[in-house]
């Protein structure tokens, strides 16, 4: 250690972008779980019974439509099962943007 440090800005900038994607992928990960957890829930026959099981897939379904746009813009990566993605699971729900 010298009698002066200068700071290394290179140094910070790494250590940022290192955090950034942690949080990242903490994110993703935890979205991801989410709307897997509801949308497996929603297929379960406890789910049909009581009448909840649709609601359960629609709300898996419209967070994964909203959290698309961050995904697009790599702030996070959705990992959710295929059948949640069939036309005509998403063809049932409409996206507006309102400014």
């Amino acid at each position: 250690m010298g009698l002066i440090d200068f700071p290394d800005p290179l140094s910070d900038l790494a250590t940022a972008k290192l955090e950034r994607e942690v949080v990242n992928s903490l994110m993703s990960a935890a979205y991801s779980s989410w709307i897997t957890f509801m949308w497996t829930s929603g297929q379960a026959k406890w789910a049909d019974w009581s009448g909840e099981g649709q609601a359960m897939k629609n709300a898996a379904t419209s967070a994964y439509l909203s959290l698309c746009e961050l995904e697009k813009k790599n702030f996070l990566t959705l990992t959710v099962p295929k059948d949640l993605l069939a036309p005509d699971n998403l063809s049932r729900f409409q996206t507006q943007f309102h400014t």
